[in-house]
């Protein structure tokens, strides 16, 4: 079995997978893409267009899948999430989020394929979390180390800590966002704000970003326990429609 070829996409996180069918894939292979994704934080697949049923079968890999608290899902099928256009003033992804963070186990892999896409704009940045938490001063990493946050938004509440370690790295991630992070626990709100506002703000400095341009049948994976993303609405009324499969669960052992 051949070395997965990966092309860089910036300096902080990113990277394309080369030549890679995401259909029938061996364990071996697999287990190649799940390193890879450890290492770099978001995968970009070009050219797949793969059927639902294989879509679900590649998020099941990762572990149990997530069910969209607000979404019916796609022809019959509740864990892929059906994301099209219905303007701008409707649009609630045009902020720096990780998805579902209000969910008691909120998705770990999100994996996001293209399907129309507008003919200008739609792009999705990412933002890496390590580095957010890495280049914060010492002093600030020990005084939030120890906070939770609430996250809220679909009916559902749940408290997650400010600082996450990573199950497969081990390393700590930033883990407060500007969708769902609502105040730290013990804290109202007013409080909360100022010092959620300035930990977004560094979260998502462009040094810390990548940022994707769509292509028609393109798969872009990343890992939600260190990654924030931002989903630019610049195209207008034109159709865009992306299909997601996430992840609860850890990977299975």
């Amino acid at each position: 079995m051949r070395t997965l070829k990966l092309q860089k996409l910036s300096g902080s996180l990113g990277a394309r997978v080369i030549d890679l069918s995401l259909l029938n894939l061996t364990e071996a292979c697999f287990n190649q893409i799940a390193s890879a994704l450890w290492e770099n934080l978001v995968l970009v697949f070009k050219n797949q267009k793969l059927p639902i049923e294989a879509h679900l079968h590649l998020g099941k890999k990762f572990g149990e899948l997530h069910t969209h608290p607000a979404s019916k899902g796609v022809e019959g099928h509740p864990e892929i999430l059906w994301l099209m256009n219905s303007g701008k003033s409707k649009n609630i992804t045009e902020v720096w989020h990780t998805d579902v963070s209000c969910d008691e186990k909120p998705p770990s892999i999100s994996i996001l394929q293209s399907i129309q896409i507008p003919e200008f704009g739609g792009d999705t940045q990412f933002a890496n979390q390590y580095k957010a938490f890495e280049t914060l001063s010492p002093a600030m990493q020990k005084m939030i180390t120890p906070l939770k946050a609430v996250h809220s938004s679909f009916g559902l509440e749940s408290i997650h800590p400010v600082v996450r370690t990573h199950p497969e790295t081990g390393r700590k991630a930033l883990y407060v966002n500007n969708g769902f992070t609502k105040r730290f626990d013990g804290m109202t709100v007013e409080e909360s704000q100022p010092l959620l506002d300035y930990l977004v703000i560094h979260a998502s400095t462009p040094d810390m970003t990548m940022r994707h341009n769509w292509s028609t049948g393109d798969i872009v994976m990343w890992d939600n326990r260190c990654v924030m993303h931002y989903a630019v609405h610049d195209y207008g009324d034109a159709p865009r429609e992306m299909h997601r499969v996430t992840v609860a669960g850890e990977r299975p052992r």
